[in-house]
């Protein structure tokens, strides 16, 4: 089965605190719950790490010829100081779904 697509900065985690808010390109295909994450996305923390981007993301599901970003994706993040962190999904949105 495939894992659920990303839509809510709340989903997003690193170093132990959510994303605050994410800057996305894609206005296009949202779901009930916002927009679904692509992989231009711009991450925002407000805990340790400032920024994050994606490395790892879906293969097969697309948005505007941009991949998109779900519970399987992998990220990093960086902060203020000389210092990153893993950027994982732990909250996707669970009718929405792709690989």
């Amino acid at each position: 089965m495939a894992p659920p697509l990303v839509t809510l900065p709340a989903g997003i985690m690193a170093a132990g605190a959510p994303a605050a808010s994410v800057v996305t390109t894609n206005s296009r295909v949202k779901t009930a719950m916002g927009p679904i994450g692509i992989a231009t996305d711009v991450l925002q923390f407000s805990g340790p790490m400032v920024t994050g981007m994606w490395t790892v993301t879906n293969s097969r599901v697309f948005v505007n010829r941009i991949p998109t970003v779900s519970t399987a994706s992998i990220g990093t993040a960086v902060s203020a100081v000389p210092a990153s962190a893993p950027v994982s999904v732990t909250l996707g949105d669970a009718r929405v779904s792709g690989s």
